[in-house]
């Protein structure tokens, strides 16, 4: 996947992000990256992942769609990525394209 500058700041004691504050939660962000943004918090902390398959070119059908803990890819094969790993669940060359995470309080950044 080409590389696209990313700096994302978001606030967690806002509605649209509070999920963000608990574990377990994962949001999707449009508008950043390529076809936008996954962010998951592990528990552990918060990572942060292109919603395009890094398996497939760029495509309407390589969009990842949030669905819980997951992303799945809309091509043929249907790749499914576990969001706390950032791995497919079944065999895939690539793994998700990750972004770094910086945490302050309530703000987080997402950059590369």
């Amino acid at each position: 996947l080409p590389e696209m500058a990313v700096n994302v700041p978001i606030n967690t004691s806002l509605p649209t992000y509070n999920t963000l504050n608990y574990p377990g939660n994962a949001i999707y962000i449009g508008g950043y990256g390529i076809n936008g943004i996954l962010v998951i918090n592990t528990g552990t902390g918060i990572r942060a992942f292109e919603a395009t398959c890094a398996n497939h070119g760029i495509s309407s059908c390589s969009k990842l769609t949030l669905e819980g803990i997951e992303a799945k890819c809309n091509c043929s094969d249907a790749l499914v990525y576990n969001l706390y790993l950032g791995l497919a669940t079944t065999d895939a060359q690539y793994p998700l394209k990750e972004y770094r995470v910086s945490q302050n309080g309530n703000m987080i950044t997402i950059y590369n």
